[in-house]
């Protein structure tokens, strides 16, 4: 079936927010006061802050009245929240929320410890008490190395997790987001670039394909959509979008490509294919600056469009023109994939596909195709400021030698957040620190929760209940991004060719017994004895320290909320070549031994090659009892740190498919029209979603956004989610340990499945 047989309505669709309509830019929302030093109002005052709900650190005005914050909106000109110099700054929906997550009446306002085996209220001095005997009495019993260390986005804003629990506690053990998020895309591009991730110049582009990407719904910060549509109206760029799903990034883009759910690698080298054929591609580029282009070559020579067609449901001719269009507006083109891909167990082969059509055109660090991001500067060391010698004491510890999986026989991935729940079986990890994050939310849930009752000790630092929260021994209650200083420096942004800073300090005071994160690493290493390596008062001053490397105070920065503080050229691989083994841009990765020697084993190539769904290492397939494909994708209102116990946020997902009228608080199920009358479903329905492993109810969205033979719901709801009534359904219970992708141990989320209404027959 072609892309052109998938029409959808828009009145169908996209309402908007709770906050109003889309906009220009979806997903951009709040408009206050000018941004500027503090400014008094009478009772009222303007101050900066930071969201950090998805690493994006989007500048903020807050308004405080009478010590409390009213109102939200970004910072005009902000790297993050704006477009640029002198551009309107807004804030995403999430961000948004911020207010309504500082004072919701569901948070963890005050420490909390366990005795006699149930969680009580306790003073910080008894909390903090309680959690250095229990470290000193774990480190005796098992060893300091089989405490794993597990952080959420917001760890981003500081070091001090891993300070404590790494360097002086001595835990050399982290799952980190590349098996949970975007493992096969950042990995891949890694290797074959030398750079961790691709971020697409956004604002100068010509041509941008958001593939598994959608853009709109502002996952890095408001600069990701305003750049998008003003590439659009400065340089009528061409905006697709490859989806099985009718994102807000379909809604804007000029094709909307309702894919084949895992068949992206095959339509990326058909891709190649016409743009090799047509001599579209950058010879010059190709011959002095990669590796493998003769694999590359050989590896499309057969894939034509005709071929992809059938494999993706895209029309051959269909294929041709968005492989001319993208390789004619090249360099200042992009193809960006994201987690769409990173979900799929073959989503390491499709990811390479995708990032060597980036090499072929030549896009790579030139102006509107994918930017080499780089700050272009550094920020000091306090440590070595202050002459303290911090230890390494993970080092030289024991860690579990496994190779049930081609990912850890290959020494790519240790632990990868699927298999936590084995090594804890195995013994291997017997304890379990956590900053702001809810691992059974991401994999392979119901082991997790057997792990975290299984393990002898679990430390949180968090703000809502849910299911690490409920199951600790510790809870310490974390201050709100309203409530803490903050601090962070980047590249990626509207300043193209910029590294810039951005601070805050708090905008009002801590509610309840909370405590911003530094203050909860300071106590709890000075009760450790080590008070010495936190030897600041306040984040706000250990932040200081580092501004002295660009002359810049804290003070200063937070005043005006962001500087910028460097120029960063295009072209970085010119001086010096590509961070690569070879110094080159692979094609094929045969020049990285630990992917050779895991493709040999796989019968796989280190060249880009098609690799469909197998039942074996490249996920499961669809049969007669499990017909369609289930998934789960992310939504502007939703996506990150517990917004799930907000209730503005989940009416603000409901409004937006038309189900807010329904006696419904949880996810929906959004499935195709044809998929649904075939089963007798309708919208308000509550329908059974059963794998081979599993089975969840939630409510049914019959929708026409969504791909006929695919279903997909929103994660992390459910009963061990933060959502105060447990609504919803954990999409997460149906996925289990052997679903990973292969090569990085990334969390594998497509899953076979049946629909049915409950209480019904098909």
């Amino acid at each position: 079936m072609g892309s052109q047989d998938l029409t959808v309505s828009r009145r169908t669709f996209l309402k908007g927010s709770a906050a109003g309509a889309i906009g220009a830019a979806a997903g951009c929302l709040g408009r206050s006061a000018e941004s500027g030093d503090v400014t008094s109002q009478g009772e009222r005052s303007v101050v900066h802050g930071n969201c950090w709900i998805c690493r994006a650190e989007c500048g903020q005005e807050i308004t405080v009245e009478d010590g409390r914050a009213i109102d939200l909106t970004g910072v005009d000109g902000h790297p993050k929240a704006s477009a640029g110099p002198d551009r309107e700054g807004t804030l995403c929906s999430k961000g948004m929320a911020q207010l309504e997550k500082t004072y919701n009446p569901n948070r963890i306002t005050q420490p909390h410890i366990r005795e006699d085996g149930e969680l009580r209220a306790a003073s910080w001095e008894e909390a903090l008490s309680y959690a250095a005997d229990e470290l000193e009495t774990f480190a005796e019993e098992h060893g300091s190395e089989k405490l794993l260390r597990y952080q959420g986005y917001p760890l981003a804003k500081h070091p001090w997790h891993d300070l404590f629990f790494k360097n002086l506690y001595g835990a050399p053990l982290k799952v980190g987001r590349k098996t949970t998020c975007h493992g096969p895309f950042s990995t891949s591009w890694e290797w074959m670039s030398g750079y961790g991730r691709e971020w697409p110049d956004w604002q100068n582009s010509e041509y941008i394909i958001a593939w598994g990407r959608n853009v709109m719904e502002c996952f890095r910060g408001q600069w990701e959509p305003k750049g998008v549509m003003d590439a659009k109206e400065n340089n009528d760029a061409t905006v697709v979008a490859i989806d099985p799903r009718y994102t807000k990034t379909a809604q804007k883009a000029d094709k909307w490509i309702p894919i084949e759910p895992r068949t992206d690698g095959a339509l990326a080298l058909a891709m190649g294919h016409v743009i090799i054929e047509e001599e579209l591609y950058d010879e010059a580029f190709v011959e002095e600056w990669t590796h493998g282009f003769e694999a590359y070559r050989e590896a499309v020579a057969d894939k034509t469009p005709e071929w992809a067609a059938e494999i993706t449901g895209v029309d051959a001719g269909e294929i041709r023109e968005i492989a001319i269009g993208f390789a004619t507006a090249a360099p200042s083109a992009v193809a960006f994939p994201w987690t769409g891909l990173a979900y799929q167990a073959n989503g390491f082969k499709n990811c390479q596909n995708v990032h060597a059509l980036n090499g072929l055109v030549g896009n790579i660090d030139r102006p509107g195709g994918t930017r080499q991001w780089s700050k272009g500067f550094s920020l000091a060391d306090p440590h070595e400021k202050q002459g303290i010698d911090v230890p390494a004491n993970y080092e030289d510890k024991p860690t579990p030698d496994y190779d049930d999986y081609p990912f850890q026989k290959h020494g790519i991935r240790d632990v990868s957040h699927n298999l936590v729940p084995k090594a804890v079986e195995r013994g291997d990890i017997k304890g379990f620190v956590n900053n702001w994050s809810s691992p059974p939310k991401s994999g392979n849930t119901d082991e997790w929760l057997q792990a975290l009752d299984d393990m002898d000790l679990v430390i949180t630092v968090d703000a809502f209940w849910d299911a690490v929260s409920k199951r600790a021994d510790v809870v310490f209650p974390g201050a709100s991004q309203l409530e803490q200083p903050f601090l962070k420096g980047g590249g990626d942004s509207s300043y193209s060719t910029s590294g810039w800073v951005t601070a805050s300090r708090p905008a009002i005071d801590l509610i309840g017994d909370c405590k911003p994160d530094y203050q909860v690493y300071k106590l709890l290493a000075e009760e450790m004895g080590w008070g010495e390596y936190f030897p600041w008062e306040s984040g706000a001053e250990y932040w200081d320290e580092q501004l002295d490397a660009i002359d810049m105070s804290f003070d200063e920065l937070a005043d005006q909320s962001y500087a910028i503080v460097s120029e960063v050229g295009y072209e970085q691989w010119k001086d010096g070549g590509f961070d690569t083994e070879n110094g080159l841009f692979n094609f094929d990765l045969d020049v990285k031994d630990e992917y050779a020697e895991l493709a040999a084993e796989m019968g796989a190539s280190t060249a880009p090659e098609w690799q469909p769904p197998d039942d074996k290492h490249y996920g499961e397939t669809t049969d007669d009892d499990y017909p369609l494909l289930f998934t789960d994708v992310f939504v502007e209102q939703l996506s990150r740190g517990h917004c799930q116990a907000l209730e503005r946020s989940v009416a603000a997902y409901q409004e937006r498919y038309d189900v807010e009228d329904w006696d419904y608080d949880g996810n929906v199920l959004h499935i195709n029209p044809v998929d649904a009358g075939e089963r007798g479903i309708r919208t308000g329905d509550m329908v059974r979603v059963e794998s081979a492993d599993d089975s969840i109810e939630l409510m049914a969205h019959v929708y026409e956004g969504a791909r006929p033979g695919w279903v997909a719901t929103v994660n992390g709801f459910g009963e061990t989610s933060s959502h105060p009534d447990g609504a919803g359904a954990n999409s997460m219970k149906l996925n289990k340990e052997r679903h990973v992708e292969p090569v990085t141990g990334m969390t594998a989320r497509n899953h076979p499945v049946e629909v049915s209404r409950v209480g019904g027959e098909n």
